[in-house]
């Protein structure tokens, strides 16, 4: 009887064996396993300039990635390959850290068509990859995520079943009826907003995000469409309430804000982090001094304030762009006579004095800048979008190399992201190769010769021939 008992639990051991190593040869989803699986344990990336992030350059460098972690950085000469690790060889390259995205809208968009019957599963991880693809490595989507199937993409992610940039998720909060834009409320199946009319409201709220695990909460103040019942902005009082609370819960906010008096109001009640700087005025040292109180961060999203600018060429007309979509989306956007989001045209006076009103704007402001594209919502692509706004964060003054700091270290800052965001020991391998030095030039920051992320590389040849067949 015990050698039977013991001979059907060797039986059922092998078996649980088999269908294991089944599932491992075959992938979580049933499907064969990525080439990435294959990489090795320990991988040493010797020979390339690197831009670590923070300003510091290392020529002839060398860094060494176990599993999806750096765990050394140097000199070639300083940091050496152990035993049976995998060795690669980036001479005349260079690495920098990939990308930090703190504003986007993913879901909605289709690259054909646009609105709330897109947000699927499917299409947000397309979205996820579509960032990996161009380098980002993690993207906040703010306050327009179907919640529902948003959360459940995140633990997907954490468990390791879906790839692409790091997902998170950052639901909204405002007045009702407020919110969004005109593009997403003529949208019938518009979400992502928890109305409140009170400072017990938005406690509540703040609360309940944080029992589902939020950690990033934005902020609507505006109330810019009528149309759905938003008369008045989000009052003081409920946005106060909501910052208390979100400090209460551990949870980083940022806040969607275009003037200069709701920006003071805002800093006053204890907001940290902005999208859009105030494009109504011009900025005084009162509010600058209120941001460096506040150890404040500010998101421009240029891309979506210059459009119509002369240096602005439809996105259609870009290699970089094309390389990722079927050729009936070029058509579209030819077809349309835009792209970028619209052709440069005469410009008013008017036009005029809020152009210089931003450039000068955005200067006073651009030690305190991150990056964030907005992309989703106002017709600018995800991934690329993010290579245009480093792009136009120097054509309005700054160097490449704040403008890298503001894309990686400090956008990880702004929301303790130690995880990533810069090439030092301890932080995520996540990391793009250049085929050219974008400390001379910020186009080369899209001369992508690999993009790597959490250790492993992005398949960007299976991803493009995915998205233009």
């Amino acid at each position: 009887m015990l050698d039977k008992s013991c001979g059907t639990r060797r039986r059922a051991i092998l078996l649980v064996v088999l269908v294991l190593l089944t599932g491992i040869a075959r992938g979580a989803d049933g499907q064969p396993p990525d080439p990435a699986a294959s990489t090795p344990a320990v991988q040493l990336f010797t020979g390339a300039r690197v831009i670590v992030g923070d300003g510091r350059v290392i020529d002839d460098a060398a860094f060494l990635v176990r599993g999806n972690l750096i765990v050394r950085v140097g000199s070639a000469g300083e940091v050496t390959a152990p035993p049976r690790a995998g060795v690669v060889d980036l001479t005349g390259r260079t690495v920098m850290p990939a990308l930090v995205n703190t504003h986007a809208h993913l879901g909605w968009e289709r690259y054909t068509t646009w609105g709330s019957e897109n947000f699927t599963r499917d299409n947000l991880v397309d979205h996820l990859h579509r960032h990996a693809y161009y380098g980002v490595s993690t993207i906040i989507s703010t306050g327009s995520d179907l919640e529902e199937i948003a959360l459940e993409v995140r633990q997907a992610q954490r468990v390791g079943e879906v790839g692409g940039a790091r997902y998170l998720v950052s639901p909204g909060l405002g007045t009702p009826g407020g919110g969004p834009n005109p593009r997403f409320t003529n949208d019938a199946g518009w979400w992502g907003l928890h109305g409140v009319t009170t400072p017990a409201e938005a406690r509540e709220v703040v609360r309940a995000e944080a029992a589902r695990g939020i950690r990033i909460l934005k902020i609507w103040v505006d109330a810019r469409d009528e149309r759905r019942g938003a008369r008045v902005k989000l009052h003081p009082d409920i946005y106060a309430a909501a910052l208390d609370e979100a400090q209460v819960q551990d949870i980083r906010v940022i806040t969607h804000a275009t003037t200069l008096e709701d920006h003071k109001r805002l800093l006053a009640a204890g907001t940290r982090r902005f999208i859009h700087m105030p494009y109504d005025t011009a900025v005084d040292d009162e509010y600058l001094a209120l941001v460096a109180a506040r150890n404040a961060f500010i998101v421009p999203t240029l891309g979506m304030v210059t459009r119509g600018e002369p240096f602005r060429r439809p996105v259609y007309e870009d290699p970089f762009f094309q390389e990722q979509v079927p050729e009936a989306v070029v058509a579209m956007l030819r077809d349309a006579g835009g792209g970028d989001s619209g052709a440069a045209g005469p410009r008013t006076a008017a036009a005029e004095a809020r152009a210089r009103v931003i450039r000068d704007n955005f200067m006073r402001l651009r030690d305190r800048v991150i990056l964030g594209t907005d992309a989703g919502a106002v017709g600018d692509f995800f991934g690329y979008a993010d290579h245009l706004e480093l792009e136009l964060f120097v054509r309005l003054g700054m160097t490449p190399a704040e403008a890298i700091v503001a894309a990686t270290t400090r956008a990880a800052r702004a929301f303790g992201l130690t995880e990533t965001g810069a090439i030092e020991a301890g932080r995520s391998a996540d990391f793009l190769v250049l085929d050219a030095n974008p400390l001379d030039d910020i186009l080369h920051t899209r001369q992508i010769a690999a993009v790597y992320l959490r250790g492993v590389e992005v398949d960007r040849d299976a991803l493009r021939a995915r998205w233009t067949d």
